[in-house]
């Protein structure tokens, strides 16, 4: 059984929508109001304890989110053939190159940030287009053909671009990076705290 928002530590249910017919709560992760029995997201999913359910029932998040949420906002679903083909390359190339570790760890360092950013700031979705055309579009194509090399270098330009746009500054990640276990990362899970 799917996760619902409803279980979701990110659904703030101090804050209901005024004007709804049926009752719905504030998505602090940025997905607007959600009914409770809503299926959640599987890249901001944050088991809540308080709400009583095990945390390892219901499916495992593993999302892309700086692609996800661009995605949600242009109105793609969460399994639509652009995610899925970046999350089978993440999972079947990026993950089987130990060279690729750091790219997997700054993505889950800076990738919730950046996400929350356009989710926030890019109403008109200008960015989001943009980068959907610039960056994500020549990179799902450079995948098909199988030319990885250019598909990781298209990567990093999207991420070098989102980084200089939201003045987020780059801090030295290597020193904290022995020892990871390259299969849990990738997936844009907050890991400041332990590289920052």
């Amino acid at each position: 059984m799917a996760n619902i928002c409803g279980e979701c530590a990110k659904l703030d249910l101090s804050n209901k929508e005024k004007y709804s017919s049926v009752d719905r709560y504030w998505c602090t992760a940025g997905h607007g109001y959600r009914e409770l029995t809503e299926r959640a997201c599987n890249y901001d999913f944050y088991y809540d304890p308080e709400k009583g359910k095990k945390p390892n029932e219901g499916y495992t998040p593993s999302g892309c989110p700086i692609t996800a949420i661009i995605c949600h906002l242009l109105g793609y679903s969460d399994d639509c053939e652009l995610l899925n083909t970046l999350r089978e390359f993440r999972e079947n190339f990026l993950k089987t190159h130990k060279e690729y570790l750091n790219l997997l760890v700054e993505y889950d360092v800076y990738g919730p940030e950046i996400s929350q950013k356009i989710q926030l700031e890019d109403k008109d979705h200008r960015l989001s287009l943009s980068v959907l055309y610039n960056y994500l579009f020549p990179l799902i194509e450079n995948i098909r053909n199988k030319n990885y090399n250019l598909a990781i270098q298209k990567y990093k330009l999207m991420v070098n671009f989102l980084l200089s746009w939201f003045n987020i500054e780059r801090t030295d990640l290597s020193e904290n990076m022995q020892n990871i276990d390259m299969t849990t990362l990738g997936k844009g899970r907050t890991r400041a705290k332990m590289f920052v």
